[in-house]
């Protein structure tokens, strides 16, 4: 076995399934098992089913399945090595070697970009830090009151060009990263002479970085019509997710924040967490996106704000992160710049503490923006707020218009209940009948469905069921050694020929997890799962074979049938074979072959069908 494959085994060894999907969703026994309404997929009655002991997971209302590598895919949109790696990481085992050379054949290969993009952050710090380039930077950031946050948030400055590619040719970093990272860009350096902002995902990895352009700095002021921008972030790439990454989660997991309050801007983000607000995240270069708020879902038990600014533009972020949010199971409520303080913008223009200021005024200052945190609104509170100061409700078509809104809104809502609930609260919101908001959102659900967008995932496939008699009972012959794993002595390797291909793989893998002494059908599942990871196909056989095997009384019963109905098909194929022979050799004349071929014939039929012993 290579190191790819024994590093699965490991790292499923040290990991629980049960606690992995219980820091997301609750679950509750039944019987041996436990069971939760699905994540997946709308329902009423819980169908999402975890066997313990097995460690793996099926629903039975969608017919998702898999193991801890598969929710960690499904539900945090990872690839299969960044799962490896993230529960590698917090079982405390060492991937050393695992992805290098003659390692795993998936997963991106060549340099690891976050030990690049790290050893880049830290030379942007120690420029910032240094007496003469970073003077500058330095007094930026103490005048915007963000200097103590220099060390810890890893702040820098990026200085003239050409100081970036000496670095990178001296320390013979990988070139590509940068470019992909938007630091190089056709040989330029983009972000010269702005003051940096490492972007780290929720695992505290640098995949990225935001760049505010410094006052007063050389091409600051444009040239001509042409004014740079203020901010700049890094653009997508095969480290950095947009849709997924929250600028702060991993600061905020670390202060043990179970109240996630979303920002528009990093330096907000510094500016909260200096003041103590530690749950504040901020979403980059994008609105906030439901990949976001499923990113979010286990560290924010106790709820998520969204806070943005009270101009339009702001407003117009609030309506659109409503429809993101449409299907969270989160308590959402939303928070208005306005409502914090009258002249202020940001967060930041509110919380923060600048040179020469009274500390007493700041502290009442934090005071009034923590009431508007705890007092912010239910998010369809908020949105019909919002929507008043767009239509005049007092007219009728108006009210028609905010109807068909709300019904918009209500159609993107999987879950019955959840919808059901939100169609009344709105009701009461716009004054009209719930029957009639209802008839509209009926109307829109009859409406053809939209094709999925190409970055939308495409949904995981349900276990397929054998498609022939034959297939099935080579199904069937693997569930017979699931039941009872001392049953995989009784294969050779002509009972396997023939086989279904998968079947055949999971049987040479049931061999070896048994010689292994994986012994029970508990362990054997769960080491069956592990090889078969990155294999929907194999997963899928097996997850059926589990299906039959729980329903097979006298697994070795079974599988004798079955290894003489196989023992017979095989001599039926062979009878055949001879008797063309036979005809062959007849219709040329060669009566020696024939004679011969005829008693081959014989010899297996009395093999196969012996007479009765007689008194």
């Amino acid at each position: 076995m290579d190191r790819f494959e024994d590093a699965k085994l490991r790292i499923k060894d040290a990991t629980d399934l049960v606690a992995l999907i219980e820091s997301y969703l609750p679950l509750r026994p039944r019987g041996r098992l436990l069971v939760a309404l699905c994540p997946f997929h709308a329902e009423n009655s819980p169908s999402f089913t975890v066997y313990r002991d097995e460690q793996f997971f099926k629903c039975y209302g969608c017919g998702k399945y898999g193991d801890v590598f598969t929710w960690l895919m499904e539900r945090d949109g990872l690839s299969f090595r960044e799962a490896m790696e993230q529960l590698a990481d917090k079982a405390g085992l060492s991937l050393d070697g695992v992805f290098g050379k003659g390692g795993a054949p998936s997963g991106p290969k060549g340099p690891d970009p976050y030990e690049a993009l790290a050893e880049v952050a830290g030379f942007f710090q120690r420029v910032l830090l240094a007496p003469e380039a970073g003077a500058a930077a330095r007094e930026y950031l103490e005048a915007r009151g963000l200097s103590e946050a220099i060390g810890p948030w890893r702040l820098g400055y990026h200085p003239a060009p050409g100081a970036l590619s000496k670095f990178v040719h001296e320390k013979q970093l990988p070139r590509e990263v940068l470019e992909a990272a938007g630091l190089i860009r056709s040989g330029r350096e983009i972000y010269a002479h702005r003051v940096m902002f490492p972007i780290e995902d929720e695992r505290g990895r640098v995949v990225g970085f935001g760049g505010r352009i410094l006052p007063g700095s050389p091409g600051s002021d444009g040239d001509g019509d042409y004014k740079p921008p203020k901010y700049l972030n890094s653009p997508e790439s095969p480290f950095f997710n947009k849709r997924r990454v929250l600028f702060g989660l991993h600061r905020a997991k670390q202060a043990g924040q179970r109240r996630i309050v979303v920002m528009e801007g990093y330096t907000d983000v510094i500016a909260c967490h200096l003041a103590g607000f530690t749950g504040a995240v901020a979403s980059l270069g994008t609105a906030f996106t439901r990949d976001h708020a499923r990113t979010v879902e286990r560290y924010a038990t106790n709820g998520l704000v969204l806070m943005f600014d009270g101009d339009r533009a702001g407003m117009q972020a609030a309506e659109r992160a409503v429809r993101e949010l449409a299907n969270s199971t989160l308590p959402v409520r939303i928070a208005l710049m306005g409502d914090a303080d009258g002249g202020a913008k940001d967060p930041a223009d509110v919380v923060v503490q600048r040179p020469g200021e009274d500390m007493e005024l700041v502290t009442e200052r934090r005071a009034r923006f923590a009431d508007v945190l705890d007092g912010a609104e239910d998010w369809v509170a908020v949105w019909f707020r919002l929507l008043r100061k767009r239509l005049d409700l007092s007219l009728a078509a108006n009210v028609d218009a905010a109807a068909d809104e709300c019904a918009g809104i209500l159609a993107l809502v999987e879950s019955p209940v959840r919808q059901a609930a939100l169609l009344e609260q709105m009701a009461r919101h716009l004054v009209v009948p719930v029957p009639s908001l209802e008839r509209i959102l009926k109307k829109k659900a009859a409406r053809p469905e939209r094709a999925p967008r190409a970055d939308e995932a495409a949904p995981m496939r349900a276990p397929a069921p054998p498609a022939t008699p034959l297939q099935k009972a080579d199904h069937d012959l693997l569930a017979c050694v699931l039941a009872k794993p001392a049953l995989v002595a009784e294969f050779d390797g002509a009972a396997c020929d023939g086989l279904v291909v998968a079947v055949a793989t999971l049987l040479a893998f049931a061999t070896e997890g048994v010689a292994a002494g994986r012994a029970t059908r508990p362990e054997l599942m769960k080491y069956l799962m592990t090889r078969a990871a990155e294999q929907p196909d194999l997963q899928s056989c097996l997850v059926d074979a589990h299906q039959r095997a729980l329903k097979m009384p006298d697994p070795a019963g079974v599988l004798a049938g079955l290894l003489e109905g196989r023992r017979r098909l095989t001599g039926d194929g062979q009878r055949r074979a001879l008797r063309q022979q036979l005809q062959d050799a007849l219709a040329t004349g060669d009566q020696a072959r024939a004679a011969e071929l005829q008693n081959l014939l014989l010899s297996q039929l009395r093999a196969d069908r012996p007479r009765r012993a007689t008194s």
